[in-house]
């Protein structure tokens, strides 16, 4: 009896050095693991705000803080100052939300509000979108017959410029957002042999036309402005035009590919193209370095995006791919340069500017900076 009892006292003094070496294996993994993450994320670790309303609210982004509307008030949330944040009782809830970083508009089909700029502002039409510069707000409008036409007002709600096109025939319309009052309008004529596509700016401070870049056979897609340059990207080109003179610099050849993003932060422009009609997140993508100079020759890079990738945007002339639990920064010419764990995991994710990005996790959203 005496043997059996020392018997089994071994084999619990056994079991209990297993189940101590078996802890301690599963300790130094862990650690293990935690110093991996910790040293691919560059030792540091991202933040994210949860924002006070949810994914399926009425929102826009300023490029300081949103706009978004609860019931019959709109509020306004500022990232970096919460004493510059309100709200404002609103006469209906059945409106659309327009912003810059210096202006804000409601609309709806047939008036607009520009917020600090008096009374509501009655549109002869329907409005189908609203563009906010600097120091003026663009409507669109559509008569009956399907024309369309630009309305321009000042920030005090003044019309100062209109501006007609025949139906079907404007693209697009938007501001430069480089610090002046540059509008510009994509047009497609197709009444000639070929399909012309006109990009054309105007100076809105002095409502005169500043430039007109017309493309013979190429339907024109995105616009890309710096302090120098204008470029057009398009069917099969990326062109570029010197904001001095409007004239044509040079042409890079992109059949295949389309626009996808543009970052002007990081110093020369970099632009993200990926193969045209591809829906999906994943494969291989091309960064293109732009020169400002006359001679096309952009230093190009193929970036395989990581399995799993649900977004990849550019900022600061980096490219960042996401999954959704990791972010993936590349340097412009391609090289991965960190990997970092997302606050939290995330169901999509967007670009809302050079410095912000916007999360969303089931029917929550989050914002975070983009480092």
């Amino acid at each position: 009896m005496r043997k059996r009892r020392f018997i089994v006292r071994r084999k619990g003094a056994i079991l209990f050095r297993i189940g101590l070496l078996l802890g301690a294996v599963l300790l130094l993994c862990g650690v293990i693991y935690g110093v991996i993450r910790l040293v691919r994320a560059g030792g540091q670790r991202m933040d994210a705000k949860q924002l006070p309303f949810t994914a399926d609210t009425n929102y826009t982004f300023t490029g300081k803080g949103f706009l978004y509307m609860y019931g019959d008030r709109l509020y306004y949330e500022d990232l970096a100052d919460t004493k510059k944040s309100a709200s404002y009782q609103v006469s209906t809830g059945d409106i659309q939300l327009a912003a810059s970083s210096t202006l804000s508009v409601l609309y709806h089909a047939s008036a607009v509000q520009i917020i600090g700029g008096g009374e509501p502002l009655t549109i002869n039409g329907s409005v189908q979108d609203v563009a906010c510069g600097t120091d003026h707000v663009a409507v669109l409008r559509e008569d009956a017959n399907g024309a369309s036409s630009l309305l321009i007002y000042d920030k005090a709600g003044a019309q100062t410029d209109q501006m007609d096109f025949e139906p079907g025939a404007l693209l697009d319309f938007g501001f430069a957002q480089t610090g002046d009052e540059t509008m510009w309008t994509l047009e497609l004529s197709v009444a000639g042999s070929l399909p012309v596509s006109t990009l054309t700016t105007y100076n809105l401070s002095t409502n005169h036309t500043t430039g007109v870049m017309s493309v013979q056979d190429q339907l024109g897609e995105g616009v890309i402005f710096t302090d120098n340059s204008i470029f057009l990207s398009c069917t099969t080109s990326l062109i570029r035009f010197n904001r001095t003179g409007i004239t044509e610099a040079y042409r890079l050849l992109i059949y295949g590919w389309e626009l996808y993003d543009v970052s002007t932060a990081g110093g020369s422009p970099v632009v993200l193209l990926r193969k045209r009609g591809d829906a999906g997140s994943e494969g291989t993508v091309k960064l293109y370095t732009l020169p400002e100079g006359g001679v096309a020759s952009a230093a190009v890079s193929d970036v395989q995006l990581p399995a799993g990738t649900t977004a990849s945007f550019l900022a600061g002339g980096k490219l960042y791919a996401c999954t959704k639990e990791e972010m993936h920064a590349y340097s412009s010419a391609g090289k991965l340069l960190s990997t970092s764990e997302l606050p939290r995991a995330t169901d999509s994710l967007a670009k809302l500017s050079e410095s912000y990005m916007l999360l969303r996790s089931g029917n929550g959203l989050y914002v975070a900076a983009i480092k």
